[in-house]
C-alpha cells in the first residue's frame, strides 16, 4: 500500500538556481506534450547529477503541474516503492524533463 504525499510541498529542498522566466513556461509545455492528460504511462527521470542519490529511481506523474513563482513541481510515485511524494522537475536544454527534488 503506498503512503500518500503531505497536502502541500516543502520547498526547502528545491534547486532554486537556474529557474527562470525561461525554465517555468518551457518545463510546462514539455510536461503537456509528453503527459497531457496521461499521467502516469510515462516516467520521469531523476537529473544525471543527482539520479545515483535516488537510486536511480523513476517517477510517475500523478498529478498536473503546479508553480511556485518558477519552481514547477508534481505529484509523483516512485518506480521503485510506490510511495507518492512531490517533486520538482524541469525541461533540460534537450527538452526532455527531468525530476531535480524530492519536496518532502
Amino acid at each position: 500500500m503506498s503512503q500518500e504525499a503531505p497536502a502541500t510541498p516543502s520547498l526547502d529542498k528545491a534547486i532554486k538556481d537556474g529557474q527562470n522566466e525561461v525554465t517555468h513556461p518551457k518545463t510546462l509545455e514539455v510536461f503537456a506534450k509528453r503527459h497531457g492528460d496521461d499521467l502516469g504511462k510515462h516516467h520521469i527521470n531523476f537529473r544525471g547529477d543527482i539520479a545515483e542519490k535516488f537510486g536511480y529511481d523513476k517517477i510517475f506523474p500523478i498529478s498536473q503541474p503546479k508553480s511556485s513563482g518558477y519552481l514547477v513541481y508534481i505529484q509523483g510515485k516512485s518506480g521503485k516503492t510506490g510511495q507518492e511524494a512531490y517533486y520538482q522537475i524541469m525541461a533540460n536544454q534537450w527538452g526532455l524533463l527531468e525530476v531535480l527534488a524530492r519536496l518532502d
